[in-house]
């Protein structure tokens, strides 16, 4: 797709010299006269570039910048001056414009800015124009950047469902995909925006602490139940509560949290009385929940109740187009965090990047890249500035010989020892999922979708030390 470049200025040759110019060179397009009309016309088309005259006939060329930044904070623009405005084209440049050119205009100098400034500007162009397309920035927070149309269609959908006041979502994937991220997207997109947004892991909390967490105690309840405690459904009144891993939640809790979705009422810990609130409650999970209700560990009645609506957030390996955005995207927050300058990521470190598999999706992504923004040093990325070793995107280059030949050839007529090609497959992926984990057991468990005992007993078997 060739860049798109807006002229706004209100001399007819001007705009038809710069205008033929820029197409010749292989670029798309569009002019303004006014202020008024080039803020009109990027409601529906975003450019890649501006090239903005300080003076035009409804306001001036600063008020037009002032306009452009405080809708996309990342457009890059450069301004065009007259003899004796060269001050003014300084302050536009404290006000966020990228460089300014002078009349008359000088085509080579010119193309040279253009072309930096769309270099310079790539990646927060890509984050302006998801923003602006799926109309759902409200905080940095609360957008993954993304090419991928299964997230395009994803963010589309959380653009729909916010509308309900309480329809109940189940939000799956795999750990690391950003689930959080879409229940804020979510929240933040609906008219509770203006009330809390509270959340809890249910499986980071024993049983009856879980409890107290979310329906509250009152004083006595139990030994250390010193005063009364209002709990997170009463926090959330008007809100929305994200239940996150609520398939690690014990059947007795499943059965309160189901009178509260069937009734918006319950007890505290020790209470007598009813409470009534008013809240919507989105959960997630990295578990098969129909094979939970399969196996008697999740309760069928809730199970429904909370996936009225069900979204599924695809693994980054399904989307590989959005690992150098991403890459890209936490470089520079990471840059700005740290007090860092990499200009970017080498080519050599994206081929590392895009080759790796990435069993802990974005937050694993998110860590590497925040550990070589803070440790390394160097104008770009590299990969030995990345940690990731040969043998995490070696895919079976893992495996034992003897296994990758059962598996890529016709089955010998000796036959082939079943039980122990297994047990070699079981430890390259435990110890895959230990390392990915970063040694957290509970974690690797879930990479596994094993109970983290089951895990604790395989590893004792294979003799895998932590």
């Amino acid at each position: 797709m060739r860049p798109l470049i807006l002229i706004v200025d209100d001399q007819e040759s001007i705009v038809f010299f710069l205008e033929k110019t820029l197409k010749d060179e292989g670029y798309e397009v569009r002019t303004a006269t006014t202020g008024g009309q080039a803020l009109r016309s990027i409601e529906s088309e975003i450019p890649d570039l501006v090239l903005l005259d300080l003076k035009l006939p409804d306001m001036s060329g600063l008020e037009v910048l002032a306009g452009f930044k405080q809708q996309f904070s990342g457009m890059c623009v450069v301004m065009i001056t007259a003899f004796g405005e060269i001050e003014t084209a300084v302050q536009a440049m404290r006000a966020g414009a990228f460089d300014y050119i002078n009349k008359p205009v000088n085509l080579e100098q010119l193309l040279v800015v253009i072309q930096k400034g769309l270099e310079s500007s790539k990646t927060e162009r890509e984050l302006s124009l998801l923003r602006r397309r799926d109309d759902l920035l409200r905080d940095e927070r609360d957008i993954v950047p993304s090419r991928a149309p299964s997230m395009q269609a994803i963010y589309g959908t959380v653009r729909k469902i916010a509308a309900g006041q309480r329809t109940t979502i189940l939000i799956e994937g795999e750990s690391g995909v950003g689930k959080e991220v879409i229940a804020r997207l979510i929240h933040n997109n609906s008219a509770r925006r203006g009330h809390s947004f509270l959340e809890v892991n249910c499986a980071a909390l024993p049983e009856k602490l879980l409890e107290s967490e979310l329906f509250g105690h009152e004083k006595g309840a139990f030994t250390d139940a010193t005063q009364q405690k209002p709990g997170l459904l009463e926090l959330a009144h008007k809100g929305t509560l994200f239940l996150d891993e609520i398939g690690d939640m014990s059947i007795p809790i499943q059965v309160k949290l189901l009178r509260v979705l069937e009734r918006m009422t319950f007890r505290r810990v020790g209470g007598l009385k009813d409470i009534t609130v008013d809240v919507r409650i989105l959960s997630a999970t990295n578990r098969d929940l129909t094979a939970c209700v399969g196996e008697g560990r999740f309760r069928e009645d809730l199970y429904y109740r909370l996936k009225v609506i069900s979204l599924r957030i695809p693994p980054l390996r399904e989307r590989p187009e959005d690992i150098l955005l991403l890459a890209e995207h936490f470089l520079q927050t990471f840059n700005l965090q740290f007090h860092k300058n990499f200009a970017g990521i080498s080519e050599a470190g994206a081929r590392a990047l895009t080759a790796h598999p990435w069993p802990g999706n974005i937050r694993e992504l998110k860590n590497v890249i925040e550990r070589a923004v803070l440790l390394e040093e160097g104008p770009h990325l590299e990969p030995q500035h990345l940690g990731l070793t040969a043998g995490e995107s070696a895919g079976e280059g893992d495996l034992p010989a003897r296994l990758r030949a059962a598996l890529s050839g016709q089955l010998p007529v000796e036959g082939i020892p079943l039980e122990e090609l297994v047990g070699s497959l079981e430890t390259v992926l435990i110890k895959k999922a230990y390392r990915a984990a970063g040694g957290n057991q509970t974690v690797a468990a879930r990479l596994l979708q094993l109970n983290r005992d089951k895990l604790r007993y395989r590893m004792k078997a294979y003799g895998i030390t932590e």
